[in-house]
Order: C-alpha cells, then sequence, then structure tokens
C-alpha cells in the first residue's frame, strides 16, 4: 500500500502547488488533521474540510505567489502509513513584496485512501524522525 501512499500525496501536493485546491481537498479525509510548525507566528491545528479551507485561505493571504507554481516539492519518502514531503519556494510577501526562500516538510499520514494527518517541520530529518520515533504518538 505504501506506493499508493505516495502517489496519493504527490498527486495531492502538487495540486496544491499549483492552486488546484479542489483536487488538494479531495485527497483529505473528513476528519483531517493539519498542525502548522511550531515556530510559525500562529501554529495551530487545522480540523475537518471547514478547517482546510481557513488553512489555504491563510497560507494564500501573507503570498502573492503562494499558489503559482512557487512551491516545489522535492521528494516523497515512503516511510509506510507516513510519506515525507520535503519542499522549498521562493515567496513573494503581498504587502511588501520582499522576496523569501522558505524550506518546510511534511510528515503525511494515509488511511485507505486518504490523507488523514499532515504535521509541518522545518527539515526532512526532524520529519522523518519524528516518524520513526513516534508513530503511535502521531497517529
Amino acid at each position: 500500500m505504501s506506493a499508493e501512499n505516495v502517489e496519493l500525496v504527490r498527486r495531492c501536493f502538487e495540486a496544491f502547488a499549483r492552486g488546484d485546491l479542489e483536487t488538494f481537498y479531495e485527497a483529505h479525509d473528513p476528519g483531517i488533521e493539519w498542525t502548522t510548525g511550531s515556530d510559525e507566528p500562529d501554529p495551530q491545528t487545522y480540523r475537518g474540510a471547514e478547517g482546510m479551507r481557513r488553512f489555504t485561505a491563510d497560507t494564500a493571504e501573507a503570498w502573492a505567489n503562494r499558489f503559482d507554481g512557487a512551491v516545489h516539492f522535492t521528494d516523497f519518502i515512503d516511510l509506510g502509513d507516513w510519506v515525507v514531503a520535503p519542499w522549498t519556494a521562493r515567496l513573494e510577501g503581498k504587502g511588501s513584496g520582499a522576496v523569501v526562500e522558505v524550506y518546510e516538510t511534511y510528515a503525511v499520514r494515509v488511511e485507505g485512501d486518504r490523507i488523514v494527518r499532515v504535521i509541518e517541520y522545518r527539515t526532512t530529518d526532524e520529519a522523518v524522525e519524528a516518524c520513526g520515533k513516534r508513530a503511535g504518538e502521531l497517529n
């Protein structure tokens, strides 16, 4: 099942990166939980379909080019029920026009044919370690 998990996550996040939000939303379980990085300005956990719509709105709010091909996923690492997806982006601030290089990694939990949990990490190593050491806790 893990090859299918990787493909599901790949399709979902590539849709996200190009702004195809309906395809992105369809890949998520109705009970999805998405936790932003602990070092974010307003770290939080978004829950359910409405939470995912808030997440994409919040994400798009600060960046002029967030869903305009600025995000590039560099790998999809198969860890069984978890897929680790590092990405990079060159984002432009809506208000300031300042350009920022962003590096982040998503740890993505798949059950059946849906994404049920996403946790954001700064580094791939952090995400891989969390998936391995705390798998039971992160479920």
